[in-house]
């Protein structure tokens, strides 16, 4: 399945906590406590000295809300004419459970997670909460700030520009207000780049036969999205 190691509680710290938030977030923690804390899952938890259960849940919560909060300024700043309900449906899918266990995933927390259960136990959601923990712990160590940082450099490059532009649809968006006004549209690939297992496109618009925007992207459907929303910041604003 995942290749999830069930592990026992140690006295000693984990060097491999080291090496994988460096190699995965780009810095060295300074605290590793909170991080081993963040990466047991509820299966492999203790009751510590205090008597508090010792497992990554409550850093979980921490984490959602400063993704939360992360997410939500980005999409603010960057769609300054989208409103209150387009901006919450984009943030409801960029932090969606389906969305966080995916990046979980190809952050390979799965190596690096203690659990302690039955493979038929397992389940996709508990990589996005250890993400989400993760994030807690991150917040903790080294403040908002750089948090904020780490977290859109992450979800950068795991897509976020690309799955912000497939989630609102401004091609349809575009299309009704043609129809209204009636405006023909027409997309058309003006460059195409297919090697070395990338692909890149521009595709540039025209409405009523004139030129209006272009947009970049990995696929045709990517850069035609891209195309559409600068049209539409442009048609919408004015």
């Amino acid at each position: 399945m995942w290749g999830l190691r069930q592990v026992f509680r140690k006295k000693s710290r984990r060097p491999d906590l080291v090496n994988y938030i460096r190699k995965n977030f780009g810095f060295t923690p300074k605290n590793i406590d909170n991080y081993e804390l963040a990466l047991r899952h509820s299966s492999s938890s203790f009751v510590d000295a205090n008597g508090v259960k010792s497992s990554n849940e409550r850093l979980e919560f921490l984490g959602d809300t400063i993704l939360d909060v992360v997410v939500a300024e980005y999409l603010y700043n960057k769609y300054p004419k989208l409103q209150e309900g387009e901006l919450t449906k984009m943030k409801s899918k960029v932090v969606s459970r389906i969305n966080l266990n995916q990046i979980a995933q190809a952050l390979n927390i799965q190596d690096v997670l203690e659990v302690n259960i039955g493979k038929k136990d397992l389940h996709h959601s508990i990589l996005g909460n250890a993400l989400e923990a993760i994030i807690g712990a991150i917040y903790l160590d080294k403040g908002f700030s750089f948090s904020h940082k780490i977290i859109l450099k992450f979800l950068k490059r795991e897509g976020l520009s690309e799955r912000v532009l497939l989630d609102v649809d401004f091609k349809s968006k575009l299309h009704e207000w043609s129809q209204k006004n009636r405006k023909t549209l027409h997309f058309k690939v003006i460059y195409e780049n297919q090697q070395g297992g990338t692909s890149e496109y521009i595709v540039e618009l025209f409405i009523n036969g004139k030129a209006k925007s272009k947009g970049k992207g990995k696929s045709k459907k990517l850069a035609e999205q891209e195309a559409a929303k600068k049209a539409c910041e442009l048609i919408f604003s004015s």
